[in-house]
């Protein structure tokens, strides 16, 4: 077994990354366009990725398209856009097993390629503009989402949540957006959209899997190479993503109703703190595991809350607190979330909880190189922190930290929003749902 891992900048605004690692049977390649998140284009975005991965000049319907990628061993392609600090990431994936196991030595990598680069500078067009019935269903899937996503109370409180902690910053969008403005969406807008992304945004590729692909990653690479070297590229030439959000003056109270049983309680707390895996150690102790302050005492041994965890927004030095609460408990779970955070400020962690973390979090570092598309997420969490960190370089950065690193980082934190989305018929019975 053999690991390979290499970033290259062969021009500006393009980064090539690799990771082999040979005992895989899979070969992935991610291509994402990475820029500022702006209001008026975020939907937009998430339109045309969407797009290109239905259909494309040479196969222009979505049963072609899946014909085809049925005929190369059933290989997968689909996009993705969401958010990393203060960037809107957009991309698309081709997976295929390796060529090494095809049953006749077929080359299919190369061709997987070939079909993922036609879809992302052929797409379908008539006279530079997306074909009409392609964009409608796309934007039609946009809207089932949006809807989706509202019914849904848990990722609206969250949603609304974020919305307040980072107003006034580029965060706080929607990337789905509202549904009036995607329902105003033409294509015409969208194919405006394409040509900017493809010509500002900053381009990353990454292949991963058992890196048998090499005639697959030379087509890619010089074709890409060749694109972005031919732009006229004034964007950032980006070595991180992390855009710490400040911290308000005093912390916001919002408090919304909708028709529920259950209430929605988050708090977001913001820190400054360099200090990566000290921080990462103490939110988990805090709320992000099974053994956490906020599961062993907020919901366990309390019973102020169905579900109650910390977690860290990646790229904001933001942690949140996501609880589901029976409606007239909300004061109590607060004041009692906010008290395991004193409590931990001042101290009360014990080395037993320190190591039970550590093993936790370990196992969870291990457990990356078990799996490609795993292996290929980390890195570009690296990507965006600015670094190439291995995970087992990770592990003995988690082992080096000391309690009172832990402690300092928890008292990093401030709380900067409390958003609590209650029932309007405040006296039905509460419980689990997400309706």
């Amino acid at each position: 077994m053999s690991f390979e891992l290499k970033e290259e900048r062969p021009v500006k605004g393009l980064s090539i990354t690799t990771t082999a690692d040979s005992k895989f049977n899979t070969e992935t390649i991610i291509v994402r366009f990475i820029l500022p998140i702006e209001q008026e284009t975020t939907q937009k975005r998430w339109t045309v990725i969407s797009m290109l991965t239905d259909a494309c000049a040479a196969y222009p319907d979505k049963t072609l398209l899946s014909r085809r990628l049925a005929e190369l061993y059933g290989a997968s392609l689909f996009s993705f856009s969401y958010k990393l600090g203060n960037y809107q990431v957009s991309g698309i994936t081709m997976s295929s097993i390796g060529d090494r196991y095809t049953l006749n030595g077929e080359g299919i990598t190369a061709e997987c390629a070939e079909l993922m680069l036609d879809c992302i500078f052929k797409p379908h067009m008539k006279d530079g503009v997306f074909d009409e019935l392609l964009f409608e269903n796309s934007r039609q899937e946009l809207v089932n989402k949006i809807r989706s996503a509202a019914d849904n109370r848990h990722t609206y409180a969250l949603r609304r949540a974020g919305e307040i902690a980072f107003r006034g910053e580029s965060s706080a969008v929607q990337l789905l957006g509202e549904e009036d403005t995607a329902l105003a969406m033409t294509a015409e807008d969208v194919s405006e959209v394409y040509r900017d992304m493809l010509a500002k945004g900053f381009i990353t590729v990454s292949f991963c899997g058992g890196g048998t692909n090499t005639e697959a990653q030379r087509i890619v690479s010089e074709r890409l190479t060749e694109f972005a070297g031919s732009r006229d590229y004034d964007g950032e030439d980006i070595r991180g993503l992390t855009s710490l959000s400040p911290l308000k003056p005093e912390p916001e109270y919002v408090t919304e109703q909708i028709d529920q049983k259950q209430s929605k309680l988050v708090l977001v707390c913001k820190s400054a703190s360099e200090d990566e895996f000290a921080v990462k150690l103490a939110v988990l102790i805090y709320g992000g595991t099974p053994f956490s302050k906020l599961f062993m005492n907020v919901r366990e041994k309390m019973s102020l809350c169905y579900y109650c965890q910390s977690s860290m927004i990646e790229g904001k030095g933001t942690m949140v607190i996501d609880s589901g609460v029976a409606p007239g408990d909300e004061e109590k779970a607060r004041a009692e979330i906010l008290r395991q955070l004193t409590l931990m400020q001042q101290g009360e962690i014990d080395e037993e909880e320190l190591e039970d973390t550590k093993r936790y979090y370990i196992g969870t570092l291990r457990s990356i190189n078990d799996f490609s598309d795993d292996q290929n997420s980390w890195f570009f969490t690296r990507f965006g922190r600015g670094d190439l960190l291995t995970p087992q370089e990770a592990e003995e950065k988690v082992r080096a930290v000391t309690m009172e690193r832990v402690i300092e980082a928890i008292r990093s934190f401030a709380l900067d929003t409390v958003y609590t989305l209650e029932p309007t018929d405040k006296d039905a019975e509460g419980g689990d749902e997400d309706e």
